[in-house]
């Protein structure tokens, strides 16, 4: 699993197989939760995973030593999150690729952080990883994931079914160009914990393809990514002198936490007054990626700081 905690292994594996189970037992059903469910995992663990960055950032740049470091670290934040709005209204299109790229670093970096060796870090492995995640979201049910891109564009989705491969081509290939790096990683004594890892893949394959990129998504990126975020910013926390239990993450977490949620409610507002309940999740998924763009800089960083390594 991607995870070193035993008991966040036991939690991921527990939701995963539920919602398989849910899904197979009752597809109906699932279908209609499954927006909720999305919704549940970015508002319980996605967005607060993120708002300590301000925490993170304190300790990397010592940002309670002067006003003026406080003063830049904030603008840059708010500046970073800007300009990905900016994109977005300029170019809806290059706003979804632009995020799609920040996601297969974002993730791949993040969910290989319990698996390379130290001396093996290395962007290869992340994008690899990150397009097996990005990919299988994108392809395993294209009528949910391209009807989604569409509005987020502005699209028909017949533009994006014309602009891509077919699914029944891309999702083998994913699995085979997959395989065949993380083959070579493990033959070459990359990879750490590889029989953790094979389950892990195994079980992120299964669970996007039998429940669909919303449920596999809201799985995904609460157990595996937030979570797994979290866990590492408490130990990155932790060799810095400050305890960080998870009650007091949440409560460090609060105030951007809640800003988060005034944004998440505003955009609510805005699907309902516009009668744009059709759009919730493109717009969700605007939101989200705004506010990745900072969060991938400092958590970057962190990584970087704590682990420098060597590369290829």
């Amino acid at each position: 699993m991607r995870h070193s905690s035993p008991s966040a292994v036991r939690l991921t594996l527990s939701v995963s197989l539920a919602a398989i189970l849910f899904e197979i037992l009752f597809p109906e059903t699932a279908l209609a939760w499954s927006y909720w469910i999305l919704l549940l995992a970015v508002v319980v663990v996605g967005i607060p995973h993120g708002a300590i960055d301000h925490i993170i950032a304190g300790k990397m740049f010592r940002l309670s030593d002067s006003w003026r470091r406080k003063f830049w670290f904030n603008a840059l934040y708010l500046g970073l999150m800007l300009i990905v709005v900016a994109v977005w209204l300029i170019h809806p299109v290059a706003g979804l690729m632009f995020f799609l790229i920040m996601s297969v670093y974002h993730f791949g970096q993040a969910d290989m952080e319990d698996f390379l060796s130290p001396e093996a870090r290395h962007s290869l492995w992340y994008v690899m990883r990150g397009l097996f995640v990005v990919g299988l979201i994108v392809f395993t049910d294209t009528r949910v994931s391209f009807a989604i891109i569409a509005q987020a564009t502005g699209l028909e989705p017949a533009s994006v079914s014309s602009a891509v491969p077919e699914a029944g081509l891309v999702i083998p290939l994913l699995f085979a160009a997959y395989a065949l790096v993380f083959g070579y990683a493990a033959a070459t004594g990359r990879l750490a914990r590889r029989r953790h890892f094979l389950y892990d893949s195994l079980l992120v394959g299964v669970v996007f393809i039998v429940t669909g990129p919303i449920v596999g998504f809201a799985v995904y990126f609460a157990l595996w990514h937030s979570t797994g975020h979290i866990m590492e910013m408490q130990r990155y926390l932790h060799r810095h002198k400050v305890a960080m239990p998870l009650p007091a993450f949440y409560k460090a977490a609060t105030p951007h936490t809640l800003i988060s949620f005034i944004a998440l409610g505003v955009l609510v507002g805005v699907v309902h007054v516009f009668a744009m309940d059709d759009r919730f999740v493109a717009l969700m998924l605007i939101l989200i990626s705004v506010l990745t763009l900072p969060h991938m800089a400092i958590v970057d960083r962190m990584y970087r700081q704590q682990e420098p390594g060597t590369v290829l």
